[in-house]
């Protein structure tokens, strides 16, 4: 959820809140720093005391980004002790992003794509946040099928309930409908094993 600049007080988290307005409704490339400054309410000196270059500043606020959602997404899982209702619960990130959000896709993925450099810091960032979505997946959202699967069995159910979650989001911004996450959540259900007490 993004705040409004104008209610944080302080500066670092003004100019973290306005950039995460601007790059996720404009784009990394089309804001500028002047931009930021100006609709954060302050001083140049206070912003580069704070950031030295727009790269980190997007850094800060991906990290932010990914430590909420994180939080919520562990959250809404920790409420059911079915799978399939923790599956459901991990679909609801993305009805509740698109709400507040509107169809503006992941985040992490639309920096990601306004970096060429495959070593840059910002793709090494999403690629771990998405590994460490994955294994919330594994651990999390599916554990009950761990030990009555085969190994290699357990990790492609995994693989891909993970994928059809990640490329929901981004298959709805594409569209700009929700039927993609309505598609991938069924698909989802329908992809877990009926069993849980027997080897599979």
């Amino acid at each position: 959820m993004t705040l409004d600049p104008s209610s944080i007080s302080k500066p670092r988290e003004r100019i973290i809140e306005t950039a995460s307005r601007l790059f996720f409704r404009q784009g990394y490339c089309s804001t500028g720093i002047n931009q930021i400054i100006s609709e954060s309410g302050v001083a140049k000196a206070s912003f580069y005391s704070h950031f030295s270059s727009k790269e980190l500043l997007a850094l800060a606020w991906l990290g932010q980004r990914e430590e909420r959602w994180l939080m919520q997404f562990k959250e809404r899982i920790a409420q059911h002790e079915s799978a399939d209702k923790r599956v459901t619960g991990m679909y609801s990130m993305w009805y509740d992003q698109i709400r507040e959000e509107g169809y503006r896709g992941c985040g992490f993925i639309n920096m990601a794509g306004e970096f060429s450099d495959e070593e840059s810091q910002i793709r090494a960032l999403v690629r771990d946040h998405k590994e460490r979505v994955r294994q919330i997946v594994a651990t999390d959202v599916l554990s009950d099928y761990r030990p009555v699967m085969k190994p290699d069995d357990f990790g492609e159910l995994v693989n891909a309930i993970y994928l059809l979650f990640d490329g929901a989001i981004i298959q709805a911004q594409n569209v700009m409908h929700v039927w993609p996450i309505d598609s991938a959540l069924n698909t989802s259900l329908k992809m877990l094993p009926q069993s849980r007490g027997e080897a599979i």
